[in-house]
Parts: structure tokens; C-alpha cells; sequence
């Protein structure tokens, strides 16, 4: 997309919303079409909703509802359109002052026409039977995940972000159950043999905001800074909730009590509870008074690395964050979700660093950033920040790692650039400004470039509202940036550029502070003496940036086949590993080596190497002091071994037999090491699953375990039956169990066995969009591709787009970003067939 395309659908919102001044006339699409958004936001406001819904015992049995809904109209000169993306079974009875009133169902919407309306106030009662798409039932637990357009899916009410209402719940649920929503609970009873829990209103929250969560939760209460906390939790582990809990409350304390004095405004909604649950969507959800958390990502195993610990503590200050940043004030359009995001990332970073000094944070920042926006920008189907919507029902394909590590790097370099007093006296007056409203991104924009000298605007219509990244080149002693795919394009940001003498040679090394966003070339003279000379005496190589920013280039030189190629970089890795200590930099390279090893390096190749790849990788694993980075050692062997001495040691610490020093395993540890050993194919795969299925005591992961099984069959047959089992959307419930399937059944092991499932999976794609969750499109896309390295299978995918060439645009840059390491790999074996042979690795 040009910069001008990209202006000009800007442009052409704006006459939209021009033309939705005038009544309606048209039946509504499925979804809230942009113009549906725009002429309800300008004729609705003041709502409320009072909702009341019975949860039954059995999963099976459905979910009764009534609601109350209540708003002013400013016109009554067209008829009035609630969303219930349900069966029109689900609607039992629209009421208004206790008559019946006559209504359709039409495209998932309730419409009432002008006659029932008022000019003012009006009220409706409507009887329904609640929607499961979003409910998320267990056994014995259920929960809601409404974002960005599914509150529509359980209950009737208007579904956009900048329609903001108050939330009246009552929740009858069995006995023994808990239960918990964004409002404070104001009684809980007992009647007809049920639990009645009835929750305060709420203050004016977006609807995707809304949420409830009920079920057999274990909870825990603590006061911090006269504010009480109440955790819910599932966790049967005591000793793991007892090492973890009080961090966790702490965590939220000092989140909490650093937002209050950055942006000068309190906590804004009252009540402050937070639910953990075991295989939860997304690393955290921003509910108002109820945030949702995946559960594993709190409760930290014993042997936890400092990156995890410190992983934590991100997630809990970025859901802190969002009760600022798109809870009191949300977006106006699901366009801008990249604002909220943004700026969670953007506190989470300076509420965290100060409580791990021992972290080089510019380290981290770059390595956490960096690789995974570049994975997205380089692709033939990226899109830019700020993205195009015309309809809700596709908001949840905005979500992706350009909105979550590229919008970061953006941010940094805005901040950088009108300085951190500017920035923080720009934000607090938009909070202060648009509370519990509604903005945009150019509404901040706006606000900053009233007090920045710079051009921000500029500056933000090429890195917010264009695509792709820019490349750099050395001429001479100094950076340019090479031809862009945009014409006159200027990506405007600093740049280094380091200068070393190495005898009679003069080195260059681009981007040598890992601040500069793009595709650095490094030349093959620099690149070859980094690598040799790495761990050396230089005294460049004491900085960890450096050595970060240029394994970052080397790996992106090696994607565009700018050499060395990939045996040689997998030489290159196993080199520096043993010369590293820096936590963060041995998870990058460990990273970078298992995807070299199964993506680029063909089976020649890899069975020439695995032998002095295990005793490596051993050695580590058994020398190294550092808990967390042999944690990292010991998850890489797990997952490289297949030699049957490596398949023995693993098998060794799954029974006990094998003692690592100071390693110490926990439940998940011991299933993932079961399902690497049944994978591996050497022993009794089924009856190793079997005696690990029978070791593990918690519910939830035994439950997960039983579903993923059948997906590490050794019989293709019973493969086959659990993949045609996807296809039912029922099967597809607990996304995350599936993500694991679907990562054993596409192993690089099984890879040639699985490409019969690849055009299958892409033909459910649109379904899944329309059925899963907002990530669970690019997750089953990446976890379907991921292990594929053949041209037969980057053929599949190029067929299916060949024959559907009006795909949705947005689901084929989803699939252009997943099949792009696959069409790397096809490319890179060719272009290094002829010049790498197997061999002895160097050892230095």
C-alpha cells in the first residue's frame, strides 16, 4: 500500500462518517459496519444495562437470560439496531413497559422500528437465551473473553467501543461456585438451591470490557496500600501458590501506585480483583476490577529464569496499565486498538525495569522487540500500525506482533524525540481530557504536536499509517537508506553506525546501539570477524547491545540470503553459545539455532551435526550456575535430542533416573517431556503418555493432556481422526490445547506425513476467524506451517491463494506472514545447495 492509498482511506472514513448523519434505510450487515458505528455513537448515549443470567450445573444445558437496557435517542428518524450475533432461536421476548414489542432478527441484529422509540429516554426488556461462542465452559468453571466485538455473541446490546455503559450483573450459579465481574459484589444469597451473586454497577466501560468469570476457583484476599486485592485462581499446587502469591499481590500494588503518580489520576474503577486461569486465551485480558490472566504465567515454577520472572511482572504492570490506557479512555474505532497496546507496553517498561537492575534493559527491549516485528515487516503481507476497519466483525485481525513489538519501538523513538517530560504532560492531559470517552490516535497527536516543535504528524504518517521497514546499506563511512518499495518515503530516525581498525582493516558495523528500526546489510568482511572473534578480547564485545544488535543482523542477512548461510551460521551459534552469559542473549541464540536446525538446515545436514549438537548442548546443560539459563539449556536438548543416547538422557530425567544438578522439574516439565520422548518415536510412545496421564494431579492439565494426546499418535490413522476432529468448532473450544496439537502433529519429525492437512487448515481459516478468538487465526497459521520446510508444501499454500484470488485481504496477509519463513527455507536451499556440504563443526 502506498503512503497516498493509505491517506486516502483516512480521507474516505471521514466522508462516511460524514454520510452517516442521515437515517438509516438499508437492512444492517452482519457485524457493526463503520457506518452502523458512526450513526448510533452520534444519536445513542447514557446507557445501561441491568443483566441477569442463570448457569446451570451441566455444560450441556444452556444459560437463561434476562436484561434490561436502557439509553437516550436524540431521533427518532430510524429504526433502532441492537447486535445479537446468535440462532434467532436464541431470542425469546422483547418488552417495552411490559407489552410485547414486534421486532426482526435480521443479520445478527435486533431491529425495532421508529414507532416503539422515543425521543429521550427508552427502556427494553428482553428475554434470551444466552450465546456460548464466548462463554468458555468447563466442567466445573466458565468465563467470558468479549473482546473486540463477542459481548454480541451471549447478549443483546450495542456492540462498539465508543457506545460505553453502565453494567448492572446478577449471576445465579450452582452451589460452591464463586464468582466474580467487573463490578463490586454486593450480596450474594442463596436461593432455589443456587449461589445468587449480584454485583454493583459498574463506571461507563466499553462492552468488550465487560466480564464474568464463575466456577470452583480457590481465592485469596490482601489489603496493599488500603486497597483490597482478591486473586481467584485454579492452581491445586499449594506450595507453588504459596511461593507465588504475595509477589503477585505486591506486583499489583506497585503497578497501581506508579500509574496514580505518572498520569495524576487515581484508579478509576473503585474495586480491584484479577482471575487466573489455566489455559486462558491471551497473557492477560483488561477487564476493569476483574482483569483475566493466563494462569501459568503468574504462578511460577520453583527454578523460574529472571526472564520469566520479569515476563511476569510485564504482563501484570501492562494490565495495570490498560485501566488507564483503554479503559478510562478507549479507542473510538477498533483501528486505533493499537493505542491502548502501545501504551500498556510502553508503562509495563518503566514500571518494571527499576525492580531488575541486574537486566541491561536496552538488551531486552531490542531482543524482545526487534526480531519479532522484523518476522511480520519483512513479509510480503504486513500492514501498518494503523490499519483500515469497515466493519467489527474483522477487528480481531488487527491484533498481531506489528501492533505489540513494532508500535513499542515506535513509541520509544516518539518519546526520544520530544523528550520524556513532553511526552508524559502530552498523556496526561489526554487521559484528563478524554476520560471514560472515547479517542483517537490523531486526537494525541494533536494534543503533542501543540507542544513539540517537530513535525509529529509527518513523522507519524510514515511510521503509524504505512507498512513494511526500511533497509540500510554501508557506503562510504556512512548509512543510507536503499530504494523503498514507497516512493520518496523518508523513514525518519537516528542512526550509528561503528567504526573498529582490526589491523589493516577498517569494520563496520551498522546500527551498533540497537535503536535503529529496519534491515541493517552488514558486510561479509565485518560479519565474518564478528563471529570469529566473538567472546574475544575486543573490548567492543563487553557490550551486550552490540552483541545483540549485530546477531540480530546476521539473522536477518541470513532470511534474504545475504550469507552466511545457514550451516554456517548454525556453526557460527554453537560457537558463541558456550562463550555467552548473558541469560537474554543464550535464549536468542538458542532461539535462532532451533529454528536454523529445523526450518533451514535439511535432514543431511542435521543428522551430520546432531552428535556434537547434544554432547554441546549437554554440557551446558550440566555446567552452566545460572538456574534460568539452564532452564533454557535444558529445554533446548529436550527439544533437539534424537540420537538414542540423547533419547535415553531425556528419558533418564523424565523418570528420575537421571539427576541434572540443580535442575528441578514441575508437572509441565514432566508432561512436555513425555510428549518430546512419544514424539521421538523410540520407545513405547503410548505408554510413556499413559504413566504421565496417570502422574498428573491437576485436573486442568490432565484434561489437556488427554485432548493433545491423540495428535502424538504414532498411527497416522489416529492422527488423521484427531485432525478431522478439528473441523467441528465444538473441538476447537480450549484454543490452547489445540495450538499444542497442531504443533506435534506438523513436527519437522512428522512435517512430510502432515502437509495432507495444510489445504484443509487453510480452508477452515475463515470459519476460525469468524469462531475463535482474535489471535487464534495467526496461531493456527503459525502453528500449522511452522514445521514445514519443503517446496511441497509452500506449493500448497501458494495454490490456495492462486485459486481464491478475492480472499479476505486480512486473512491472506495472515497467511503470507506464516508461510514466509517457509518460502525462505525453499529459497535458501537452493540458493546454498551447491555450497555447503555436511561437516565437522569448528571448535574453538
Amino acid at each position: 500500500m502506498t503512503l497516498l492509498r493509505s491517506l486516502l482511506f483516512f480521507v474516505s472514513l471521514a466522508m462516511v462518517a460524514i454520510a452517516c448523519t442521515n437515517p438509516q434505510s438499508t437492512t444492517p450487515e452482519k457485524g457493526v459496519s463503520f457506518a452502523l458505528n458512526e450513526y448510533r455513537r452520534q444519536h445513542i448515549d447514557s446507557i445501561r444495562y441491568a443483566i441477569e443470567l442463570d448457569i446451570p450445573e451441566s455444560k450441556a444445558e444452556k444459560i437463561i437470560g434476562k436484561e434490561s437496557v436502557s439509553f437516550y435517542l436524540n431521533a427518532v428518524d430510524s429504526a433502532l439496531v441492537l447486535d445479537f450475533n446468535v440462532d434467532k432461536s436464541h431470542l425469546l421476548e422483547v418488552r417495552a413497559g411490559g407489552k410485547k414489542v414486534d421486532h426482526q432478527f435480521v443479520n445478527e441484529h435486533i431491529v425495532i422500528e421508529p414507532k416503539h422509540l422515543v425521543k429521550g429516554k427508552n427502556e427494553f426488556e428482553i428475554d434470551f437465551v444466552a450465546g456460548d461462542l464466548s462463554l468458555n465452559r468447563s466442567v466445573d468453571y466458565l468465563y467470558t473473553l468479549f473482546v473486540p466485538d463477542r459481548a454480541s455473541t451471549c447478549f443483546p446490546l450495542f456492540d462498539q467501543p465508543n457506545l460505553k455503559a453502565s453494567y448492572q450483573l446478577t449471576l445465579k450459579t450452582p452451589q460452591g461456585w464463586e464468582a466474580v465481574s467487573n463490578g463490586k459484589l454486593n450480596a450474594k444469597t442463596v436461593a432455589a438451591g443456587k449461589s445468587v451473586y449480584q454485583f454493583g454497577e459498574t463506571k461507563p466501560v466499553s462492552s468488550y470490557l465487560f466480564a464474568f468469570a464463575a466456577g470452583k476457583f480457590f481465592r485469596a484476599a490482601k489489603v496493599l496500600d488500603g486497597r483490597e486485592m482478591t486473586m481467584y485462581y485454579r492452581e491445586t499446587d499449594t506450595a507453588k501458590v504459596n511461593r507465588n502469591r504475595d509477589e503477585v499481590f505486591e506486583l499489583h500494588a506497585k503497578s497501581l501506585a506508579w500509574l496514580e503518580n505518572y498520569t495524576d489520576i487515581d484508579y478509576p474503577f473503585g474495586k480491584f480483583d484479577f482471575v487466573l486461569l489455566p489455559s486462558f486465551q491471551y497473557g492477560g485480558m483488561e477487564h476493569p476490577g476483574s482483569i483475566f490472566y493466563n494462569e501459568p504465567a503468574l504462578f511460577l515454577d520453583e527454578n523460574a529464569s529472571v526472564n520469566r520472572k520479569m515476563a511476569r511482572a510485564s504482563v501484570i504492570a501492562h494490565e495495570s496499565a490498560h485501566m488507564w490506557f483503554g479503559d478510562l479512555v478507549t479507542m473510538n474505532w477498533f483501528n486505533d486498538v493499537w493505542l491502548k497496546e502501545v501504551f500498556a507496553n510502553f508503562m509495563a517498561a518503566k514500571i518494571v525495569h527499576p525492580g531488575f537492575p541486574e537486566i541491561n534493559h536496552d538488551l531486552r527491549f531490542l531482543l524482545a522487540h526487534y526480531p519479532n516485528a522484523y518476522d511480520v515487516d519483512r513479509t510480503a503481507g504486513t500492514n501498518p500500525i494503523l490499519q483500515q476497519l469497515t466493519n467489527l466483525k474483522n477487528a480481531g485481525t488487527l491484533y498481531g506482533t506489528i501492533i505489540y513489538m513494532k508500535a513499542p519501538i515506535v513509541m520509544r523513538q516518539l518519546e526520544r524525540k520530544i523528550g520524556e517530560k513532553t511526552m508524559q504532560e502530552s498523556l496526561q492531559e489526554y487521559l484528563k481530557t478524554y476520560s471514560f470517552g472515547n479517542a483517537r490516535w490523531d486526537d494525541l497527536i494533536g494534543i503533542i504536536d501543540r507542544r513539540a516543535p517537530e513535525d509529529i504528524t509527518a513523522w507519524s504518517n510514515v511510521w503509524v499509517k504505512t507498512p513494511g521497514m526500511p533497509e540500510y546499506g554501508v557506503e562510504g563511512n556512512k548509512l543510507v537508506q536503499l530504494k523503498d518499495s514507497v516512493s520518496g518515503r523518508i523513514w525518519e530516525q537516528p542512526l550509528v553506525l561503528k567504526a573498529i581498525r582490526e589491523g589493516d582493516k577498517s569494520l563496520l558495523f551498522p546500527n551498533n546501539d540497537g535503536t535503529g528500526y529496519g534491515y541493517f546489510k552488514m558486510d561479509t568482511v565485518a560479519k565474518a570477524w564478528f563471529f570469529e572473534n566473538y567472546g574475544g578480547a575486543n573490548a567492543i564485545f563487553a557490550d551486550p547491545v552490540f552483541r545483540g544488535a549485530m546477531l540480530v543482523n546476521s539473522w536477518e542477512g541470513l532470511l534474504r540470503g545475504d550469507g552466511p548461510g545457514p550451516e554456517k551460521l548454525v556453526n557460527h551459534i554453537l560457537n558463541a553459545l558456550p562463550k555467552e552469559q548473558n541469560p537474554l542473549l543464550v535464549d536468542y541464540l538458542l532461539g535462532n539455532l532451533q529454528s536454523a536446525w529445523w526450518i533451514f538446515l535439511n535432514a543431511s545436514q542435521r543428522a551430520a551435526y546432531q552428535t556434537q549438537l547434544e554432547n554441546l548442548l549437554w554440557q551446558l546443560l550440566n555446567t552452566t550456575k545460572d538456574k534460568g539459563i539452564q532452564t533454557s539449556y535444558f529445554r533446548a536438548f529436550k527439544a533437539l535430542a534424537l540420537t538414542d543416547d540423547g533419547w535415553q538422557k531425556t528419558h533418564g530425567i523424565w523418570t528420575g533416573k537421571l539427576e541434572v544438578k540443580g535442575l528441578i522439574l514441575s508437572e509441565e516439565d514432566k508432561i512436555s517431556l513425555a510428549y518430546e520422548l512419544a514424539l521421538k518415536g523410540k520407545g513405547d510412545g503410548k505408554a510413556i503418555l499413559t504413566e504421565q496421564l496417570n502422574a498428573t494431579k491437576n485436573p486442568d492439565r490432565k484434561a489437556r493432556m488427554q485432548f493433545v494426546i491423540p495428535a502424538l499418535s504414532a498411527d497416522v490413522v489416529e492422527r488423521d481422526a484427531f485432525f478431522e476432529s478439528l473441523k467441528k468448532e465444538e473441538n476447537r473450544e480450549k484454543e490452547a490445547w489445540v495450538l499444542d496439537a497442531l504443533a506435534y502433529l506438523h513436527h519437522p519429525l512428522r512435517a512430510k506425513a502432515a502437509l495432507k492437512y495444510l489445504r484443509p487448515s487453510l480452508d477452515l481459516l475463515q470459519e476460525i476467524q469468524l469462531t475463535g478468538d482474535i489471535f487464534f487465526p495467526t496461531r493456527w497459521l503459525h502453528n500449522t506451517f511452522a514445521g514445514h520446510a519443503s517446496a511441497e508444501a509452500a506449493a500448497i499454500a501458494q495454490t490456495f491463494l492462486t485459486e481464491h484470488p478475492d480472499y479476505p485481504y486480512f486473512l491472506k496477509n495472515k497467511i503470507l506472514q506464516a508461510t514466509d519463513p517457509l518460502d525462505r527455507s525453499v529459497k535458501l536451499s537452493r540458493k546454498y545447495a551447491q555450497n555447503e556440504h555436511p561437516a565437522k563443526l569448528s571448535q574453538k
